[in-house]
């Protein structure tokens, strides 16, 4: 499989330039790069785009990162926070894992497994629908798709 072949599996890895110039985080480089590896590993070369967001855009969608946002709190079991937040008009919700020392390598990699797996269960009715992910923290965050069902 060719490089160029492999950099179209995930869009959102490709250099995007914004208003303070090209990103060149070493987060962004280093998430993007692990998950992209995951991807491939995973998908079998199959290409399932998503959207790549930026840390700004996520706090001004959730206010930065207010409580007030929060729908659900397992940061005590699972070390992960739940927004809900307005992005483009519309209704999103963001995983954020929490950031510790003690479990940096190991709850980056569980929260990149959980972008692939949620990536791959997104056609599924009854799981929420993965937009796309920031790779700007230190630890990626899922961005997920709110749909309200009408009985």
């Amino acid at each position: 499989m060719s490089s160029k072949s492999l950099f179209s599996l995930l869009p959102c890895l490709r250099t995007k330039e914004r208003d303070t110039g090209i990103v060149s985080s070493s987060m962004f480089l280093e998430n993007g790069s692990k998950l992209l590896e995951d991807l491939i590993a995973s998908c079998d070369g199959k290409s399932n785009p998503i959207r790549c967001y930026s840390l700004d855009e996520l706090t001004r969608a959730t206010n930065n990162f207010d409580p007030s946002c929060i729908i659900q709190d397992f940061s005590a079991e699972f070390r992960y926070q739940m927004f809900n937040g307005f992005l483009d008009d519309r209704s999103i919700t963001i995983k954020k894992f929490m950031s510790t020392a003690q479990v940096g390598y190991e709850a980056r990699s569980l929260a990149i497994r959980d972008i692939i797996i949620t990536m791959q269960m997104s056609s599924h009715n009854n799981v929420l629908k993965l937009l796309g992910c920031c790779l700007e923290l230190p630890i990626p965050a899922l961005v997920l798709n709110v749909q309200v069902k009408e009985f």
